[in-house]
Parts: structure tokens; sequence; C-alpha cells
């Protein structure tokens, strides 16, 4: 269950997170099984968010903007991530076992190191997607 004092950080934009991260650097932050499907409106949108090293387990990102965000080492698996918009995003070394991410745009997106283990895929957008090293087994790219 998600850090209530995280998810509220989280909610008032990404300016007020990322200078709080930059402050916490030690902070894992838990945003584990999260709503985070209001993050898909301008005003309210994750794009270049620092979400390293979270715990997003289990989160519900229904077509949420998080394009050119930090997703390193972050916890994904299990994640709603059906639409979502991750262009430029860094999943370095991020563990997205489970996770939905049919419709989604990868594009460009570095998923190096990353595992995606029993990951749907279906119409996903890896356009210029950096995968060395990802471990793609058990993926479904079609029903």
């Amino acid at each position: 269950m998600a850090n209530p004092e995280h998810l509220k950080i989280l909610k008032q934009g990404v300016k007020v997170w990322n200078k709080w991260r930059k402050k916490k650097p030690d902070i894992k932050p838990d945003l584990s099984g999260a709503d985070l499907k209001w993050a898909n409106f301008f005003d309210r949108e994750l794009r270049e968010a620092n979400l390293s090293g979270a715990d997003l387990t289990g989160a519900q990102f229904l077509r949420a903007s998080l394009s050119e965000a930090n997703l390193c080492d972050s916890a994904l698996g299990g994640a709603y991530l059906s639409g979502v918009k991750l262009r430029g995003a860094n999943l370095f070394k991020a563990y997205l076992g489970g996770a939905e991410l049919s419709w989604a745009n990868l594009q460009r997106a570095n998923l190096e190191n990353a595992i995606l283990q029993c990951c749907l895929l279906v119409e996903t957008n890896l356009g210029e997607a950096r995968l060395t090293g990802a471990m793609l087994y058990g993926t479904a790219r079609d029903n």
C-alpha cells in the first residue's frame, strides 16, 4: 500500500516531487498499489518525474503521461501501464514482471537490463527503444 505522505507530495506536481527527491535522496518512495490514472492530464502529468528506485508495484497508470521520467531501478511488477506514454523514459534495471503495457508508447525509452517477464505488449510501441540486456521471456505481443 502506498505511503500517503509520498502520494500527497506527488499529487502536488512534478516540480514539488523532484525538489523533495533532491532533498531526501535516501528515501525509497512507496507508491505501491496507488491509483495514478489522474496523471494523464497536462496539468497533472508525471513527465520528467524522478521515480527512480520507487516501489510502484501494482500501481494503476491507465493512459498516464510519464514521458522522459526517471524510473531507473523502480519496481513496476504487476503495474497497469496500458496506453501510458513512456516516450524517452529511463527504465534502466526496472522490474516490470507481469506488467500490462499494451498500447503503451515506449519509443526511445531506455529498457537496458530491465526485466519484462510475462508482460503483455499488444500494440506497444518499442521503436528505437534500447533493450540491451533486457529480459523479455514469457512476454506476449498478441492475444
